[in-house]
Parts: structure tokens; C-alpha cells; sequence
């Protein structure tokens, strides 16, 4: 039987805005199970490993692809950011910007990427006494879609309830990695490439059944909220 593979992120990392392309999400998610899987857990010192056979295997790619984007995905990786929000002792709210990850190495003769993740990404996925979210890796591997895998994870975290409350629009596609305000601007594009893909992509290769409900305001849609169930296991 082989181990599970859970991803556990804190939910402010959950609700942070940013754009990762597949492979970003797909490492950084990947080495998240790893640094758990280890004994020196989060350090911001030592390097998570991963194989260009592990990412083969997880994410049922060619052995010829999967190095290749590997090393091309840790490259941009290091340059990537993403911004959140946290309330500070005084009551506050800080607004956030940290990296991902604060180093990265590339073994062409091992096939192997190491990175060494950003100390905001370290202690937002280990320290697990507050709000967080945790589900099996397997899940989001059949996704092709970046944005499906973070719809996943966005209404995954409301799994106790099954439903989210609404994202306001702006507030939803921020979330989801539209960060520029000219992609999918039309309603009836961001339907067809990111949202209804994202949702059929959910429905068919994970295990919860997504629905979405449109909010307007007036004749516009300004958010949208998700309701889910657990499928029944065969």
C-alpha cells in the first residue's frame, strides 16, 4: 500500500494571490509532501530533493519531459512572488510579498532539482496549530489546468461545510493567478478557460463534485461561491 501524500498549507498560503504555472504548482506541492516526509521537516537550510523519476511517477508524465520541466520550472520558480495578508500583534493587517523559495539547485547528471523554500512558505506550511488545509497530492495529478489546481485548493479548505462563502470577483481572480487584469477579461472567456474548464477538470479527476453559483449585481457578475461533495468511493 503506498503512503499517502498529503499536502498540508496553512490557509493564509490557501488564499494568497499569485501565478504559478502547472509545474511551479506541481513542485512547490510536491516538495511540500517531501519537507513533511523528512526529519528536519521546514528548515529554511536544507534542501528538498526531487527526481525527475518522483515528478514521472506522480504526475504521469515521459521520462524525457519530466526533467526538462523540472529544471525549467525550479528556474522560474526562484523568481516567482505571491502576496498575502496577515493581522499583526496590534490588531493590524500587514500586507505581504515573499518568494517562494530562496534558493534553487539543478543536478543535470542526476536529474535531480533541490530547493530550499522562502521562511514565509516554511513556516506557513509548518506551523499547523492555526487554520489549515491538507488533502492527497493524488488528487490534483490529473489536473492539466493551472487554475483547477488552485479551485481545488481554494474550496477544498471549506471541506468541513461543503460550500465557500462568495470571491468577489476581483478577489476570485486574483486568488485563482489572474493577476493581469487584461487576461480572460470577458465574462464569456474566463467561463470557457478558466472557470467551467477548471470545474470540469475538478469533477472529473478528483474526489469532490463541484457546482458554482454567479452573483450579480444588477445585469453584472460580480462573485461567484462553490458548493461540493465528497464522491462515493466505488
Amino acid at each position: 500500500k503506498r503512503q499517502m501524500t498529503h499536502v498540508v498549507k496553512d490557509n493564509a498560503l490557501i488564499n494568497a494571490s499569485y501565478n504559478l504555472e502547472l509545474v511551479e504548482q506541481r513542485i512547490v506541492l510536491q516538495a511540500i509532501v517531501k519537507a513533511r516526509e523528512t526529519e528536519t521537516g521546514f528548515d529554511t537550510k536544507t534542501p528538498v530533493f526531487i527526481h525527475a523519476s518522483e515528478y514521472e511517477k506522480q504526475y504521469n508524465v515521459t521520462k524525457d519531459g519530466a526533467y526538462k520541466a523540472l529544471k525549467d520550472a525550479v528556474l522560474s520558480l526562484f523568481e516567482r512572488q505571491f502576496s498575502y495578508r496577515e493581522i499583526n500583534e496590534r490588531g493590524n493587517t500587514e500586507n505581504v510579498r515573499s518568494r517562494w523559495v530562496s534558493e534553487v539547485r539543478y543536478v543535470d547528471a542526476e536529474a535531480t532539482v533541490k530547493l530550499i523554500f522562502s521562511p514565509a512558505v516554511a513556516s506557513m506550511c509548518s506551523r499547523l496549530e492555526r487554520h489549515f488545509t491538507s488533502y492527497d497530492l493524488d488528487q490534483i495529478a490529473g489536473l492539466s489546468s493551472k487554475y483547477a489546481v488552485r479551485l481545488y485548493e481554494l474550496v477544498i479548505a471549506w471541506k468541513s461545510t461543503g460550500k465557500t462563502p462568495v470571491f468577489k470577483l476581483q478577489d476570485f481572480r486574483d486568488k485563482i493567478g489572474l493577476l493581469d487584469e487584461n487576461e480572460y477579461s470577458t465574462m464569456s472567456n474566463f467561463k470557457k478557460f478558466v472557470l467551467d474548464l477548471a470545474v470540469d477538470q475538478i469533477n472529473e479527476h478528483t474526489d469532490i463534485k463541484l457546482t458554482y453559483e454567479q452573483h450579480k449585481t444588477g445585469r453584472t457578475i460580480t462573485g461567484f461561491s462553490f458548493k461540493f461533495k465528497q464522491k462515493v468511493k466505488p
